[in-house]
């Protein structure tokens, strides 16, 4: 299993960035993030991160191919990468997250911490319910890691 840093047809990536947020939304912060992708004979996770004020990171999106979800290859994307932001030689304050009631769990077990909740964020942005795996996602919570 390796981590990448995509540079290049960056584009090959947005099936599965799909799998985490609208193609509209995915337009918003796709150019300005830096793409990381995981491999293990083949592409089967991805991480958008963007650098937002105050000198965060921001996780934008997270997505594991469907076929390999709930096997550990997003935590290993996100574990990997608060170690090595941890190391880096340019300090960021933290990373931050926005996510759905139900993914927050994974976040958490990641060590995130909430800190903000956005009620009816979803119904709202999107203008209609909006569903994963058969739930019906209504509040946007925020999380974030504090790095020393």
């Amino acid at each position: 299993m390796r981590i990448e840093i995509i540079h290049e047809n960056k584009e090959m990536a947005l099936p599965l960035l799909a799998l985490a947020d609208e193609p509209c939304f995915i337009k918003n912060y796709f150019e300005r993030g830096q793409l990381f992708g995981l491999y293990d004979d083949e592409l089967r996770a991805v991480m958008l991160v963007t650098v937002e004020n105050e000198n965060w990171l921001e996780i934008q999106n997270l997505a594991v191919a469907e076929k390999y979800q709930g096997q550990g290859y997003g935590s290993h994307l996100v574990g990997s990468f608060l170690d090595t932001v941890e190391h880096c030689p340019h300090h960021y304050k933290g990373i931050r997250v926005r996510t759905d009631e139900f993914t927050t769990h994974f976040y958490e077990k990641c060590g995130f911490s909430a800190y903000k909740r956005v009620k009816n964020y979803f119904p709202e942005k999107y203008g209609k319910p909006v569903f994963d795996k058969g739930c019906e996602l209504i509040d946007n919570i925020y999380l974030k890691v504090e790095l020393q």
